[in-house]
């Protein structure tokens, strides 16, 4: 017979399991940003491979992506007490990164058919926000800013590497859009094969109650759960979240368009995203951890206001000045990400946080949509300048600052604020 596990044994299996969860989480998050940006550095080199005559036509099919990755999330926000994380997250990436793969098969008349694979990758990769977020946040229940910082660290590491291996792929190895979309693919699917062995199995809720079978006995910050954040104060948050994410897509789609014109040179759109995005890996715990001890208000606002200006400030800049604000701008933006989803965390009970956080990145993912479309139909209407660039820079530069004033005007309850 075996001898009965001691506490001590039982409690260290149990935070060895929630490790491994947030170590798969954390990849899976890197893998499904990647995706989402692993291409914009050839948009003008896919512009010219479908023969399209406008800006707009190649912006379309993000904002088809993000308008169903917008609705995928609600659809399995719902369900998210009802679903296995383990097999959903998996399966998930494994439709994701057949879906990307399949771009190879693409032919120049197309186009229609990209927004369908899009369309197929969103659906994939909508399950990871209101499944995995979930996961972890029961987890660790009082060190949520923390743990939403290192997911959001594997996203940053998604959204800087890819577009520079992009780069790599197609300025060293001379590959062109569908090789480089064969082998991302490819890769995703590995990804979801093996999260599949290792995401954790923890029992899912009967009769709305969580039927836990792994908790981690987490310390508590402060000596006390965070009091709840009110519905008109979350909306509000909700709001200033979407006028981030518009400018955020914004800009990831727009770039290589603009840096092509302003430097002649669209090699190096990869190595200006990946600055982007550099900052998020080292950014996003360290102030995940710090909103756990000093609250979530101030540096929220602040960063906002930061993620703005270097926005704005990129229509006044020179060449040299471009990758300095570029990584600004990363700074900025990738703060708010963990401190908004920690601020929802805190708004909702771990029953319903897989509805609430459903419902934040479809609406959030629904707004930011809008961003790309808007933006390439205002840079043909002003021909595709540079000075038409210069000045839609300003014009996304001033929705996080005005999120920025918004937060800061906020109360929120004193743990958070």
């Amino acid at each position: 017979m075996h001898s009965q596990q001691t506490p001590e044994a039982i409690e260290k299996h149990l935070a060895g399991t929630a490790l491994t969860a947030l170590i798969v989480a954390t990849v899976l998050h890197g893998m499904i940003h990647g995706y989402s940006i692993f291409l914009s550095p050839l948009n003008e080199q896919m512009r010219r491979f479908f023969a399209a005559d406008t800006i707009t036509a190649i912006t379309a099919m993000k904002t088809t992506y993000l308008v169903v990755y917008a609705m995928g999330n609600l659809f399995f926000g719902a369900l998210t007490n009802r679903l296995s994380a383990r097999h959903t997250l998996a399966a998930g990436m494994v439709v994701n990164g057949l879906a990307v793969a399949a771009f190879s098969r693409v032919q120049p008349d197309g186009i229609a058919h990209m927004h369908l694979l899009w369309t197929l990758a969103a659906l994939g990769g909508s399950v990871y926000h209101p499944i995995a977020n979930v996961l972890i946040t029961r987890l660790y229940p009082n060190r949520k800013g923390m743990v939403l910082g290192v997911t959001g660290m594997g996203a940053a590491v998604g959204f800087a590497f890819a577009p520079l291996l992009t780069s790599f792929l197609s300025g060293v190895l001379q590959l062109t859009w569908q090789p480089i979309a064969l082998s991302f693919g490819s890769a995703g699917v590995l990804v979801g094969v093996l999260a599949w062995f290792f995401v954790p199995k923890i029992a899912r809720s009967h009769g709305g109650h969580e039927a836990t079978a792994v908790e981690t006995p987490q310390p508590t910050l402060g000596g006390s759960a965070t009091p709840p954040v009110s519905i008109v104060v979350l909306s509000v948050v909700i709001g200033v979240a979407c006028l981030r994410e518009m400018t955020m897509w914004s800009v990831l789609d727009i770039s290589d368009f603009f840096l092509t014109a302003v430097l002649t040179d669209s090699t190096r759109t990869g190595l200006f995203l990946f600055l982007l995005y550099l900052p998020g890996i080292f950014v996003k715990p360290v102030v995940g951890v710090l909103s756990d001890r000093i609250g979530r208000r101030r540096l929220t606002s602040s960063t906002m206001l930061l993620y703005g200006v270097a926005t704005a400030a990129v229509a006044v800049a020179g060449p040299a000045g471009l990758a300095p604000l570029y990584l600004l701008m990363g700074l900025g933006q990738a703060a708010t990400v963990p401190l908004i989803e920690a601020i929802v965390a805190d708004s909702t009970t771990e029953q319903n946080r897989g509805m609430v956080f459903g419902a934040f990145v479809t609406i959030i993912t629904g707004c930011g949509a809008l961003g790309p479309l808007l933006s390439g139909i205002a840079l043909d209407a002003l021909g595709g300048t540079v000075q038409a660039f210069r000045l839609w820079m300003v014009v996304l530069g001033a929705l996080p600052i005005l999120g920025g004033f918004i937060l800061g005007a906020l109360r929120f309850p004193a743990r958070v604020d």
